[in-house]
C-alpha cells in the first residue's frame, strides 16, 4: 500500500500538529510522542517505524523502507500510541540496539486521578505485541536498555510542578517499575529538573541528554541503560536563555561534542572522566 504524496503530507501535518498540541498541554517537560513523519529509524537506517491513527482508539504501526517509501509490513494495535520523542530537538527513540524490539507510548496527559500511561513493546519482525505495560500516573519514555529488557522512563510527581520528576526503570518481563529512582550517586539528594533540549547516543547503552533549567543554567544527563546508573554533568553556562535551544550534541573519540550551528564548538565532555572542557557559551 502506498499513499499519494499530497494526501500523505497533509495527513501527517495534521497529525503532527495534534500531537504537538497534546505535548504542549501535557503538564510536564516532555516532547510527547510522534505520529507520522519520520518515526524512528532502525539500526543501519534502512527501515523506519511510524504510527498513524487507525480509527477510534486504535493505532496502525508500519515498517517503511526508507529508500523508496514502500510499506513492508503493518499492524493494528489497540489504544492511541506514538513513537517516543526524547528531546525537543526532535530525537526519537524506542528501538533496542539489535532492532528487534520497538517501544511505543501513549500521549502524555495532565497528571490527575485515574491517569495511566501505556508502553507497548512490539517485535519488529512481526509488529506483534510482546508486552503491554500500563502504569498509574504520567510517565514519559526516556530510553531502552541494549537488550530490550528495561525501559527507562520519567515519572512525573506533581500536577502543579512540571519539573518535579524521577527517572525510573521498568522491567519489561514483569511490566513493573523497579523500586527507587535512578540518581547520580555523587549527589543523591539533588533534584533533577529541566527541559530535555537535545539527545545523543554514546557507547552502547549510553543516553546523553542536554537539559536546560529555568534559571538559565544547563547540565547533561548521562544515563547508562546497560547498568542502570546515571550522572548529572553541570555546564559552566549562566543565563544562556533561548540560545540553549540552538545547541546540538554528537559523540566522537570518547567525547560528547556540544556545538551551535554557525558558532562552532561550545564544549567537550570526556565521557570516561565526565570532565567538561568549555570554550564559549551558546549565543
Amino acid at each position: 500500500m502506498r499513499l499519494s504524496p499530497v494526501i500523505a503530507a497533509a495527513a501527517l501535518a495534521a497529525l503532527a500538529a495534534a500531537f504537538a498540541a497534546a505535548a504542549a498541554t501535557a503538564g510536564g517537560p516532555t516532547p510527547g510522542v510522534l505520529s507520522g513523519w519520520d518515526g524512528v529509524r532502525a539500526p543501519g537506517g534502512a527501515v523506519r517505524y511510524v504510527t498513524l491513527p487507525g480509527g477510534a482508539d486504535s493505532t496502525v504501526v508500519a515498517a517503511v523502507r526508507v529508500r523508496d517509501g514502500r510499506i513492508m509490513r503493518s499492524a493494528a494495535l489497540p489504544g492511541v500510541l506514538g513513537v517516543p520523542q526524547v528531546a525537543f530537538d526532535g530525537t526519537t527513540e524506542g528501538l533496542s540496539a539489535d532492532g528487534r524490539l520497538l517501544v511505543l507510548a501513549s500521549p502524555a496527559t495532565q497528571l490527575g486521578p485515574g491517569v495511566t500511561t501505556t508502553f507497548a513493546i512490539l517485535r519488529t519482525r512481526t509488529l506483534k505485541l510482546a508486552r503491554t505495560v500500563t502504569l498509574a500516573g504520567m510517565w514519559a519514555f526516556d530510553a531502552l536498555s541494549p537488550d530490550g529488557g528495561t525501559v527507562y522512563a520519567i515519572e512525573y510527581q506533581s500536577a502543579v510542578d512540571p519539573v518535579r520528576y524521577e527517572v525510573r526503570a521498568i522491567d519489561v518481563a514483569t511490566g513493573r517499575a523497579r523500586p527507587g529512582a535512578i540518581v547520580d550517586k555523587r549527589a543523591p539528594d539533588e533534584q533533577m529538573a529541566g527541559l530535555p533540549i537535545a539527545r545523543a547516543k554514546g557507547s552502547p547503552g549510553m543516553a546523553l541528554t542536554l537539559y536546560g533549567k529555568a534559571d538559565g543554567t544547563a547540565f547533561v544527563h548521562a544515563l547508562d541503560t546497560q547498568h542502570g546508573t546515571a550522572s548529572c554533568i553541570d555546564l559552566p553556562w549562566r543565563r544562556v536563555g533561548d540560545a540553549l535551544w540552538k545547541v546540538r550534541l554528537s559523540v566522537g573519540a570518547g567525547m560528547l561534542h556540544l556545538r551551535q550551528p554557525g558558532l562552532g564548538r561550545l564544549a567537550l565532555i570526556d565521557l570516561s572522566t565526565l570532565r567538561v572542557h568549555a570554550f564559549r557559551p551558546p549565543a
